[in-house]
């Protein structure tokens, strides 16, 4: 007859014990005694049973307690090849929050948000002499010049007149954009509040007529890096540890082909770094009546379980861990890095480094942004051509605008004396999640690349129509900056598959 499934997992759960696929799958097939198995594991403290937990019973049993489990015994041995990570504290708020939430604080952060990306344009030689509003009210009528100004107001007449409500330092200003250019055109209808524009026009009266819009953008000739050896980064997100979604077996799968088992040795035995773009978790109350989706309520223990299975991947792999919306943090971004009475397990595995989102890492001298991706919300909603099923383009809106958060967002920006959201150098890479879709492109040089998720499609995503791309990893060989996608679900394996 064999072993019931259900009927193990609701003994477990009736004895408040987490139970893994995986484990759950191995008792079956091994036809083990789960009564016995359940209650020795509630008599030693346990609260969750994995693989792992399994195979050790299994050496005891055989009298073996030297037994490697399978992972060991499967492990690669680590090639020479070191892994040589930075992480620029600079660009991590965690441990140096400064923001109380005071108007004072909002304006400080908006000028030097100014400041930041007024610096990025004037580096254009036309806008080296851009003057200020106050100036070009002072030089008259009709005399032309270049401001560098932020949005405050964007609207039509009924007329279809295109006007643009900015700002400097020094006052306040109502543009009227020529409609002479259609680059200009495309440029207005793709101006988000809050961001920072070159212009070029003549002012009349309190009137400035824009002939020219100019975004900061990045530079063509940005000076790239490249690992001097043949290493391998991959770029996961939006694990939700915790979710009765995750999907326990794929990431399992996963962590086996990181220990040698599976296709592509070649690349497997290369990997040397693993970077996360956030929502490790599912999180706790984050959108109503979530407890119903949740095989874990324990913030703690997701975040044991997390520890559980990142403790499996090898020692010589470097493995960040990034902030996201699910994750026991503020939601105002930046955010900092979980505390650690929270996720200590997590703080405890070596080649783990647990930051805030976001955060800038070197790895053997690639440069990479790893951002959790919430604003792109915004960016999907506000622009056109931007959607859920292509999130690299809402990312590369993101290099357009030299930020992060181009526009105040629903979960609003915490007004640091720092901006951690600027970009102020040229990635090499770009990484987010959030959106639960792999997506990729390369925007001037910069590999723009969205790492999907480890969870299935839930209600909230049905409703809306998205489609996720899960347990899909993109994975970049920093040599060379080819990218390499591995599909770990087994229900939709392709030709990216191994």
């Amino acid at each position: 007859m064999g072993i019931d499934r259900g009927d193990v997992n609701e003994h477990a759960k009736g004895m408040g014990i987490v139970l893994s696929s995986v484990a759950l799958d191995r008792i079956a097939e091994l036809e083990l005694d789960y009564v016995k198995l359940l209650k020795k594991a509630k008599e030693g403290g346990e609260w969750f049973i994995g693989p792992e937990y399994i195979e050790s019973l299994l050496a005891r049993q055989s009298e073996s307690p030297c037994r490697k489990s399978k992972a060991d015994a499967e492990r690669p041995p680590s090639c020479d090849m070191g892994s040589r990570l930075e992480i620029l504290e600079l660009s991590d708020v965690s441990n140096k929050s400064t923001c109380s939430g005071t108007v004072s604080d909002f304006i400080r952060y908006f000028n030097i948000r100014y400041e930041n990306v007024r610096r990025v344009i004037k580096e254009r030689i036309e806008y080296k002499d851009a003057t200020s509003i106050a100036l070009a009210r002072q030089m008259g009528d009709r005399t032309k010049c270049r401001l560098i100004v932020m949005v405050t107001e964007k609207r039509e007449s009924d007329r279809g007149k295109r006007f643009l409500e900015v700002e400097d330092p020094t006052g306040q200003l109502t543009v009227m954009v020529s409609d002479k250019s259609e680059d200009d055109s495309k440029t207005y209808e793709r101006v988000l509040e809050d961001e920072v524009l070159g212009m070029e026009g003549v002012l009349l009266g309190d009137l400035f007529i824009a002939e020219r819009l100019v975004q900061p953008d990045i530079p063509f000739n940005h000076e790239r890096g490249f690992a001097d050896e043949q290493v391998y980064a991959v770029f996961i997100s939006d694990i939700h540890v915790g979710s009765n979604l995750f999907l326990e077996k794929e990431f399992q799968s996963f962590i086996d082909w990181l220990n040698g088992r599976g296709n592509k040795k070649d690349i497997s035995g290369r990997v040397r770094y693993i970077f996360i773009a956030g929502d490790l978790v599912d999180g706790i109350g984050i959108y109503p009546d979530q407890d119903r989706e949740l095989i874990i309520a324990d913030i703690k223990k997701q975040y044991e379980f997390l520890a559980l299975l990142l403790e499996q991947i090898p020692d010589h792999i470097q493995i960040v861990c990034c902030m996201g919306n699910h994750d026991a943090v503020r939601n105002a971004e930046p955010q900092p890095r979980v505390p650690q009475d929270i996720a200590s397990r997590l703080y405890d595995i070596g080649n783990v480094h647990v930051t805030g989102n976001p955060v800038w890492v070197k790895a053997h001298g690639v440069k990479i942004l790893i951002y959790h991706g919430t604003s792109l919300d915004n960016i999907i909603g506000s622009l056109s051509g931007c959607s859920y099923e292509r999130p690299e383009r809402g990312m590369v809106e993101y290099l357009i605008r030299r930020s992060l958060i181009p526009t105040y967002g629903v979960d609003g920006i915490a007004a640091e004396d720092f901006d951690y959201l600027f970009i102020g150098d040229i990635p090499d890479v770009l990484h987010c999640g959030h959106v639960h879709t792999n997506g990729f492109t390369v925007y001037k040089g910069v590999n723009v690349v969205n790492s999907g998720t480890w969870q299935a499609k839930t209600a909230f995503q049905a409703m809306l129509g998205h489609q996720p791309t899960p347990a899909i990893v993109p994975v970049m060989n920093l040599a060379n900056h080819e990218m390499t996608y591995l599909n770990f679900n087994e229900d939709e394996k392709d030709d990216r598959g191994i």
